[in-house]
């Protein structure tokens, strides 16, 4: 039979019995993981030898493809696959090791960068200038303990760039320098796994992302571990593809000996990228004819006209059409059962006002455009009752499901606050506690999470020898479900019992938080700035104008006109610290974040939207101020993404709509009439309320 014309799971067994490489690209609901089982059982069939390795993304997938797979094969996480590879190798990681904390210096980007614009190269070589500044302060202060001069003011920085610069590189070499010699100075069985998401250097010790990179740079350094894992594995196929890091796949696709050859199968989707770590599109791969493409157009999940409609927001030109699905008596579903329905609903914003005060009416319209969609997402949930409501995170959903204190403390200090909440709480290990809880709350009767709960505690060095032990642990955990504390005591209580063993990452934070808060109590320039700030002159213009008028001792217009923007950061950053780890932020705030982020309820973010599908689902299609992300507008407007940002958007837009089962309702506050009838010419059906 000509290969082409092969079903895409005959046409991978073929690939993988010819010993060729490949990736099976098929959208939502095409059933790649069950074509993953399916493609298992055939070529054991053909041979039963074969040693195979299929590797996931979270522990609850293993499990789940561990179960439906009922074969002798390696089933693990990326990292429970890379740490068994590497681990016995003390004396590679050990060479390696510096590579996680080493820094690059500092290069200067000159005009042609910025388009000949002399000004914003200025602020933009200072920006980068402070940002590296700020990373070599926080690895001047983990690998020596010494404070680093603060970073040179924009003024001073601007009359001699290169001579900031070359300071700048000449301290990044000595901490690189020391970084080496202390960790050579170490013994090579000191180096180890500590299965969280950060890396120590104090304690030499890897997390998930170092894990990651280690593997990577043995893989490339030391040619032996290709051959190793070639010959422990004749396939290694890896489910959900466009997570996994781009250098995994890499160096599984060119590390590997080609004469003892292993066969690389990738199952996923690229359209259904949505985060920034993994290698999202292997279609680099592919034009370099190191792995063949497979497509895999069904579609057993959504209706005909979800499917229709989804189909005109992928760019990779796979069209996915009804594949119907056996039902229990052996029959297959009817094409009847699979209609369903696509409709948007939309109204127009109120009318923006002009005082001519751009940052009060930036303020008042923003607050009205909310109210609006608010009000517009309200009466079409009680018009559409049964509808689980899709939607970037927001303000309104925090609340709701128990965050808002949470989210309004994020709100007050970042742009986008659901990003940074979960990048900080999980720098401050909350998500590592989360994972203990979650373990705790499925016993007794899950035993994997009780051998995965030991595991991670001996890990932090946390003895269970006995009963008494047992009954210890088993208390400490209840209290952190029974007692509503205050969320930060409850991180402090759990490192001081030995359920958490700090981190570098999570030390050089806090100790951050407090150089800057002792550094700002001592500052008269910003206690006057903060004063102003109090007194109701929240803007440059409405300071300036007060500075002009009055005479304070230690701010003019001059400082202002230099110094506002860091000023109103450091202002923001100190009310963020005090409101994030005061008494008034409790622990159940964190664990609903977390909850939330974990599961299904009436309302769902659309960032958590893959896997099983959601009968009827109203998608509200707004930014909710994640503007530097996401712009949906440009899903209608453009065929093609021409941007990362539009890139970002069509594939998020297109997760989200294809998790519909049946009735997709879209919700939109337009702009302008002519924004709506753009928006509306997509869809079958649109009204506007």
């Amino acid at each position: 039979m000509d290969s082409q014309k092969l079903n895409p799971v005959d046409r991978i067994v073929e690939l993988v019995s010819s010993g060729e490489n490949f990736v099976l690209q098929g959208g939502a609901g095409s059933g790649k993981t069950e074509s993953l089982k399916i493609v298992i059982q055939k070529v054991l069939k053909t041979d039963p030898n074969l040693r195979i390795a299929c590797i996931t993304h979270t522990n609850k997938a293993a499990d789940e493809i561990a179960d439906r797979v009922p074969c002798d094969i390696t089933v693990s996480t990326i990292h429970s696959f890379l740490h068994e590879i590497i681990s016995p190798f003390k004396k590679n990681i050990q060479q390696v090791f510096p590579k996680l904390f080493e820094l690059p210096e500092f290069g200067a980007l000159g005009d042609e960068h910025y388009g000949g614009d002399e000004k914003a190269r200025k602020k933009g070589e200072h920006e980068r200038f402070k940002k590296v500044h700020g990373q070599l302060e926080k690895r001047r202060r983990t690998v020596l303990g010494e404070d680093t001069t603060k970073v040179t003011g924009k003024r001073d920085y601007d009359k001699d760039p290169n001579t900031y610069n070359v300071q700048l590189n000449g301290l990044i070499r000595g901490v690189n320098k020391e970084i080496c010699d202390v960790l050579a100075a170490r013994q090579p069985n000191e180096f180890f796994y500590n299965d969280t998401s950060f890396d120590n250097f104090s304690d030499p010790s890897y997390g998930h992302d170092g894990l990651i990179a280690l593997a990577c740079h043995i893989f490339e350094s030391f040619p032996f571990l290709g051959r190793i894992v070639s010959n422990r594995y004749d396939c290694i196929f890896i489910d959900e593809y466009q997570d996994t890091s781009a250098d995994v796949i890499r160096v599984l696709l060119r590390c590997l000996p080609e004469n003892a050859k292993t066969v690389i199968g990738l199952f996923g989707d690229s359209e259904q990228a949505i985060y920034s770590d993994g290698i999202g599109s292997a279609q680099s791969h592919i034009h370099a004819k190191e792995l063949i493409l497979v497509k895999k157009e069904d579609n057993y999940r959504c209706s005909r006209q979800v499917i229709d409609f989804s189909n005109k927001f992928r760019t990779d030109g796979l069209k996915q059409d009804v594949a119907l699905k056996s039902l229990d008596d052996g029959t297959l579903e009817t094409i009847e059962s699979r209609q369903g329905s696509v409709k948007l609903v939309y109204d127009l914003a109120p009318e923006e006002v002009d005082t001519g005060d751009k940052v009060e009416d930036r303020k008042t319209n923003m607050a009205s455009f909310r109210s609006a969609l608010d009000a517009l997402v309200e009466k079409t949930a009680s018009d559409y009752p049964g509808y689980v409501q899709l939607k970037l995170t927001n303000k309104s959903i925090a609340s709701d499901v128990g965050f808002g204190t949470l989210y309004q403390i994020f709100d007050d200090r970042y742009s986008e606050p659901r990003d940074r909440m979960r990048k900080t709480l999980d720098r401050l290990q909350f998500g590592e506690l989360f994972d203990l809880v979650t373990l705790y709350r499925g016993l007794p009767g899950d035993r994997r999470s009780y051998n995965r709960l030991i595991s991670k505690l001996r890990k932090r060095g946390f003895s269970i020898t006995s009963v008494a032990d047992k009954a210890k642990l088993n208390e400490m955990l209840h209290s952190f479900e029974s007692k509503d504390r205050a969320a930060y005591e409850a991180i402090e209580y759990a490192a001081a019992y030995g359920l958490l063993r700090v981190s570098d990452s999570h030390k050089a934070f806090v100790d951050r938080r407090d150089k800057l808060l002792a550094r700002l109590t001592g500052d008269p320039v910003f206690s006057e700035f903060e004063e102003l700030h109090r007194n109701g002159h929240r803007t440059k213009i409405q300071m300036t104008n007060e500075v002009a008028a009055t005479s304070m001792k230690h701010i003019n217009v001059e400082v202002l006109e230099l110094e506002y923007d860091d000023m109103l950061s450091h202002l923001k950053e100190k009310n963020f610290l005090k409101s994030f780890f005061s008494e008034a932020l409790s622990l159940s705030e964190i664990w609903a974040f977390y909850d939330y982020e974990d599961s299904e309820s009436q309302f769902s973010t659309m960032h958590k939207t893959k896997g099983t599908g959601i009968e009827n689902v109203l998608l509200v299609i707004d930014e909710y101020g994640w503007t530097t992300e996401y712009d949906f507008q440009s899903c209608f407007t453009k065929n093609i993404p021409e941007t990362r940002q539009e890139a970002a958007s069509r594939k998020l837009l297109y997760v989200a709509c294809s998790r519909t089962k049946k009735n997709l309702l879209c919700v939109r506050l337009m702009k302008s009439q002519e924004e709506a009838d753009d928006i509306a010419s997509f869809f079958p059906e649109s009204a506007r309320v």
